[in-house]
């Protein structure tokens, strides 16, 4: 029924006044169906009737004469709970210290990446060979180098994401960036679910990586939901993983109501038909396979707002964003300060979903070089503390 929906969805947009689809996106349309009837035919035993009035009604408000949205009861119940990068950094043009954890500049500008798994890729200046035993996960020599933890946004490329390691690995940190497929993003039993189990198995077996930063974007916050929600499960096992953190930073955060939005102009950046099309199947999808997806999703932001994760935070949002908008962040904020947990919010009148340091570079790198430097992880790393303008 998925690929069906799905293939019908999108002839009859390709048809709509006869206009041209690019051979790339009808190759990924035909991808997205494929895969997306491989998971519906494994989980055919919950599907439910599809029914078209859903999708007009998923995230309104009720309104005279309409039904309530899709999400609307469960999300009621929880609702109460609750320009391009440059290497001369303002923040950093000062003396280092003898024996200081940050690379000279010769060195800063040598950067290896290495693929741990196929969801998991760690960028380090360090020259040396890293052997990863396959099993644990366990480098058998340590980096000796700090860690940022970074969950990426869906579809991001690696050199974008090259770009916001370089920040972290400039000052002497690994980056491990922890990135899902939106297959993975569907079918979170067999995805997401996995991804978060490698996560904390590597963070478990490496544990001379101290202190760790989190900086997500965008369904990183789900992810690391997820992974929270692991380790909920088994805290004498992981606490002292948490322990690690030293502060957290969310860039452009969503929640799971933005996942209709997101997914579409993810894959789909400059084709709004086909947004539109894999927007209608994504509520479907979320409908019909609610116990395999949705109520996932549903606990999976019920962490995120209650949060393992006691450390300082800092969050970046627009208020022209609708994938990640600044009152689904507000929301997190106030759970997350009742908890007595330092926050820290910036928000831009006109930006990009996940694109702040390319157009607010400045302001960006400032306030996050702040926020590090609040937390002592600069000072831990042995970055010196700036002078005060």
């Amino acid at each position: 029924m998925a690929s069906h929906f799905f293939r019908t969805a999108f002839y009859a947009t390709a048809a709509r006044k006869s206009i041209s689809v690019p051979f790339a996106a009808g190759r990924t349309a035909a991808t997205l169906a494929v895969g997306l009837s491989f998971g519906a035919q494994n989980n055919r035993s919950a599907a439910v009737p599809y029914e078209n009035v859903y999708a007009d009604n998923f995230f309104n408000s009720p309104a005279p004469g309409r039904g309530k949205g899709l999400l609307q009861g469960p999300l009621a119940d929880y609702r109460k709970m609750q320009q391009p990068l440059s290497r001369n950094f303002s923040s950093l043009q000062t003396q280092l210290v003898e024996n200081s954890a940050m690379s000279s500049i010769k060195n800063r500008r040598y950067l290896s990446t290495k693929d741990i798994t196929k969801n998991m890729t760690l960028y380090t200046t360090n020259k040396a060979k890293i052997e990863v035993d396959p099993k644990t996960l366990a480098f058998k020599k340590p980096t000796g180098n700090p860690l940022v933890l970074m969950m990426a946004w869906l579809m991001a490329k690696q050199k974008h994401l090259k770009k916001y390691a370089e920040i972290y690995t400039e000052m002497g940190f690994d980056v491990m960036v922890v990135h899902i497929t939106p297959w993975q993003l569907l079918w979170p039993a067999k995805g997401t679910q996995v991804v978060a189990a490698e996560t904390l198995k590597f963070l478990e077996n490496n544990k001379s990586y101290a202190p760790i930063v989190m900086h997500g974007f965008s369904v990183g916050a789900y992810q690391m939901g997820e992974i929270m929600l692991q380790m909920s499960r088994d805290m004498d096992r992981y606490g002292s993983i948490l322990d690690r953190f030293a502060c957290q930073i969310w860039d452009s955060a969503a929640d799971i109501t933005e996942i209709p939005v997101g997914l579409p102009k993810s894959i789909f950046p400059k084709n709004e038909r086909m947004q539109s099309a894999l927007r209608n199947y994504t509520l479907y999808h979320m409908k019909t396979f609610h116990n395999q997806a949705t109520i996932h999703y549903m606990r999976s932001s019920q962490m995120f707002h209650s949060t393992l994760l006691k450390v300082p935070a800092l969050f970046f949002v627009s208020e022209n964003d609708p994938i990640g908008p600044p009152s689904s962040n507000h929301m997190v904020r106030e759970n997350w300060e009742r908890a007595n947990i330092k926050v820290t919010f910036k928000c831009w009148q006109r930006s990009a979903h996940a694109g702040h340091l390319i157009k607010h570079r400045d302001e960006y790198l400032e306030t996050l070089f702040q926020h590090l430097e609040s937390c002592g992880v600069l000072e831990a790393v042995g970055v010196p503390k700036r002078a005060k303008l």
